[in-house]
């Protein structure tokens, strides 16, 4: 205690000392006082803010891709038209551009570039006959529709003949149009000196006359080609069908709706169709990636509706999905994710269909006529239009 030095009364009594007891008393009393317990309000636990749940997932989770010949429209429009679609059902993809002859498809696989690619039979047995194990690591998903080969030229080229020795264009190097032009020449033993160029700068050296003639593949739609010829002086030469074409091409024509520059009006040409195939690239059976792309390919069939509207490519309302992948020279095999699907919704055998195949056949036989695959889509869309004549 410290005593006050001046007086101080309170409640009539003068205090002397004031402050806290100093001695040992004091000290106990503080010690054994019992501690004031800092009385903190209890909060109540927050919730966590609601997480978000990661969109379902789909069984692709790699987006998968698939490549298409940038000089061939109708194979890169279907190359998009399969992205978009699947994209939209839940398997994304992408669209890519890259070179579908044998050396490109050799090098799209070894950097692994793409899990797809549309390419032309031709291409298929091209790379089957570099590498006997390409069928194998590069199944076939569906074949495809077949798209033209078209050959520009000058009408004083009267037939496909008159351009032995001379200097024809057949697209960039490398690119399906070189290698279809390369192949077909060959069958039709027809010895030509090609240019390999874009079909722009080929159609300009046409009208220069440093072109004996252009070779088109898969450009229906190209607005370079429908432009060309309106002074009259240029023609689709024709490519007459003969039993050198049977094994890959189909027999084909093109009308002056087609090409009215080319074409002269109210007439057609007889040409020659190449189908095309959609496979899976180094999908070898039993392999991890197999199941993968297998699944996409599950995924197309199940969502084929969705590639039959008008702002997709029409080639994809002329496909039997279930055709057979065998070609004359080679037996494809399908993808096993495709087969599997196929052999789940194959429906009972149509008695009418294998009497019209086999009449079809006996014809062919006979005649030359169609092949099984045409038979096939001809008996199909008989039937589409009996169903709604009733």
């Amino acid at each position: 205690m410290v005593s006050y030095t001046h007086p101080v009364v309170r409640n009539g009594k003068r205090l002397l000392w004031h402050g806290a007891w100093r001695g040992r008393t004091g000290h106990e009393m503080a010690r054994l006082a019992p501690a004031k317990v800092a009385i903190v309000q209890k909060q109540q636990p927050q919730s966590a803010p609601p997480v978000a749940k990661p969109p379902p997932q789909s069984q692709n989770s790699k987006p998968f891709s698939i490549v298409a010949d940038p000089d061939d429209l109708a194979a890169s429009q279907m190359a998009r038209d399969f992205a978009a679609v699947l994209s939209d059902k839940g398997a994304p993809g992408r669209a890519i551009v890259g070179s579908t002859s044998p050396n490109g498809l050799a090098k799209v696989a070894r950097v692994d570039m793409a899990d797809f690619a549309v390419v032309t039979l031709d291409s298929l047995l091209s790379s089957a006959k570099m590498d006997p194990d390409w069928p194998k690591r590069s199944p076939l998903v569906v074949r495809l529709a077949a798209e033209t080969l078209e050959v520009v030229a000058p009408r004083d080229v009267k037939s496909i003949a008159d351009l032995q020795g001379k200097t024809v264009s057949v697209g960039d190097p490398d690119s399906a149009t070189a290698t279809s032009a390369r192949l077909l020449f060959s069958r039709l033993g027809i010895s030509v000196n090609p240019i390999y160029e874009p079909l722009t700068d080929s159609l300009e050296a046409l009208s220069a006359g440093k072109r004996g003639a252009v070779v088109v593949l898969g450009a229906k739609d190209a607005r370079a080609l429908g432009d060309f010829g309106g002074d009259g002086g240029y023609h689709l030469v024709a490519i007459p069908w003969s039993a050198s074409l049977e094994s890959i091409y189909a027999p084909a024509r093109v009308g002056s709706a087609d090409r009215p520059n080319l074409v002269s009006a109210n007439d057609t040409v007889e040409t020659v169709a190449e189908p095309l195939a959609l496979i899976a690239l180094d999908a070898a059976a039993g392999s991890q990636r197999a199941d993968a792309v297998g699944r996409v390919a599950r995924a197309f069939f199940e969502n084929y509706d969705g590639f039959l509207s008008d702002d997709r490519a029409a080639q994809w309302r002329d496909i039997n999905l279930a055709a057979d992948p065998s070609m004359p020279d080679l037996t494809w095999p399908r993808l096993a994710g495709a087969q599997g699907w196929i052999d789940e919704h194959k429906t009972t055998a149509d008695a009418s269909l294998d009497a019209f195949r086999a009449s079809a056949k006996s014809a062919a036989d006979a005649s030359g006529g169609p092949k099984a695959e045409d038979s096939d889509r001809l008996y199909e869309d008989l039937t589409r239009w009996r169903s709604l004549m009733q």
